[in-house]
Parts: C-alpha cells; structure tokens; sequence
C-alpha cells in the first residue's frame, strides 16, 4: 500500500496518509464537491491493513459538506476491521466553540476516543 498525499490549497486541506498508520489532514475544507475530493480517501482507509491507526484533525474552517465526510470517514476507519486502535486528535482554534463541540459530537456517535487540543491559531 502506499501513501497517499493531497497538497492543500486554499478551499481544500492538506491531507497526509501514511500506510504506517497515520492520517493528517491540516488546513480548511470548503470544497465544492466534498464526495469527490473525499472518495481517494475512503477507499485508502478501506485498503489500509494495520492494528492502529492516528488521525490528526487540524481544521482552521470545515463546511457542512466537510463535516459530514469526515464524520464518514472516521466511520469507515471504525469499519475496518484491521484496525483495533483508533486514535483521533481534534485540533481547533481557541474559543472556537463549534469546532469543539463537533469533535465532541463525533466522539459520542462514533464511540472512538478523541483528544482535544485547543490552539492560538491553526495555520492555513
């Protein structure tokens, strides 16, 4: 299996899949067709064959449409079942409430354990 990079710009984020077991992605996410740009992404982690799994969420901004496809992917990562531990670290912006409040959402639906880290500022 090989890594998987996607250079960031200014409407989508940086994301770095290493077949190790590590997944970063860094940036914002405002892309116009979020199925698209995420599709690479799910079939990687359906590929992806290790005990643990990392995943880094360093989001300065995310859409709706982003929201919802990283919620599904860390769902497909929770699917696969090679994966016995997952370890999710949610970064987000100081004071941003929401950004905080939906990583904790995602740890309640989801049943995987996430560490918060709140930060000055998220460079983009």
């Amino acid at each position: 299996m090989k890594e998987l990079l996607i250079e960031g710009t200014k409407f989508s984020p940086k994301v770095e899949m290493n077949p190790n077991g590590y997944i970063s992605f860094e940036g914002r996410s405002i892309v116009e067709d979020s199925v698209t740009f995420f599709a690479p992404i799910f079939r990687w982690i359906k590929m992806i064959n290790v005990n643990t799994l990392k995943v880094d969420i360093k989001l300065e901004y995310m859409n709706t449409a982003s929201a919802k496809q990283i919620y599904s992917m860390l769902l497909c990562i929770k699917e696969n079942y090679s994966i016995k531990d997952i370890y999710v670290n949610w970064y987000y912006e100081e004071g941003d409430e929401d950004s905080y409040e939906l990583g904790k959402d995602f740890e309640d639906q989801l049943r995987i354990p996430f560490d918060f880290y709140e930060l000055a500022e998220i460079p983009v």
